[in-house]
């Protein structure tokens, strides 16, 4: 799946106009090393994404849109930063429905939250979508307001929003009741600006392509087990471990597709209902 945008409908020009930044989502880590999320040792998988995205074309930034951890447990994060730092990329995150954002910010070893990061000619804007206590996903009062300061000062630059739930229905039952609860209140917003060039989110543990009014969303695989397309409820699929790449041209068109890990060793317990 591949989707190439800009304003004029052309493809976007030369390399040297590009930003490459890889979106990983859905980690899933747990305090251990040997942690196993429904049979599968999302640590092992995590590092395998990490080396294909490392030997492939290597990214100016990584984007963690949410779940780093399946508990929120303070080992895990350190754990992630331990594996990020062998990356050796710049990376930003924001955290999903089973992290905890306090544990999260008190590990030194992490880069600080950033809802707003500028690169080149394009601003990032990552919003914070997780309720206390719920599954679904929530825009409290203060990350619209964030939102509508960040896209009227952006200066010219093309935007692109990061979330963990997304706005929008991806086509499954289940998952469709946790999308971001109050998203008619993100459009109303954004139908007052012209400068949003895409939509990504986490979550849903599959990648897809959707739109939000007329804004393209997509949805990005998780660095571990994937959820089944189409399904009423919970129910695995067969797609390994992924990620997501965008490539932005400072003419506001971009590029993305995902790469799934040609190989894994890691498989998902058959008899798994839930987590």
């Amino acid at each position: 799946m591949t989707g190439v945008r800009n304003k004029n409908g052309e493809n976007p020009r030369s390399d040297d106009q590009k930003r490459r930044l890889v979106q990983i989502t859905d980690c899933h880590l747990g305090p251990a090393a040997d942690f196993r999320l429904l049979g599968m040792r999302t640590l092992l998988t995590l590092r395998g994404v990490l080396n294909h995205i490392e030997a492939g074309c290597p990214p100016d930034c990584l984007l963690v849109t949410g779940d780093i951890a399946a508990e929120g447990r303070l080992e895990a994060y350190h754990r992630f930063a331990g594996e990020m730092a062998r990356l050796g990329r710049p990376y930003h995150w924001l955290p999903g429905n089973h992290d905890d954002f306090d544990a999260m910010t008190n590990v030194p070893d992490l880069p600080p939250y950033r809802g707003c990061i500028d690169i080149a000619r394009w601003r990032l804007l990552v919003l914070k979508t997780p309720v206390a206590g719920e599954v679904g996903g929530h825009l409290a009062d203060g990350q619209l307001a964030f939102l509508s300061d960040k896209l009227t000062d952006a200066g010219g630059r093309h935007v692109a929003l990061f979330l963990h739930h997304p706005p929008a229905d991806v086509g499954c039952r289940w998952l469709d009741r946790q999308q971001v609860d109050n998203a008619d209140s993100l459009a109303a917003l954004l139908s007052d600006f012209g400068n949003v060039r895409f939509i990504a989110a986490g979550h849903v543990h599959q990648a897809g392509q959707y739109r939000f009014g007329n804004i393209p969303l997509y949805t990005t695989p998780s660095t571990c087990f994937q959820f089944a397309a189409g399904s009423d409820s919970f129910a695995i699929g067969s797609e390994p471990p992924g990620y997501r790449w965008f490539d932005l041209y400072d003419d506001g068109g971009f590029a993305t597709d995902v790469c799934w890990l040609p190989a894994c060793d890691e498989r998902v317990d058959p008899s798994s209902s839930g987590y």
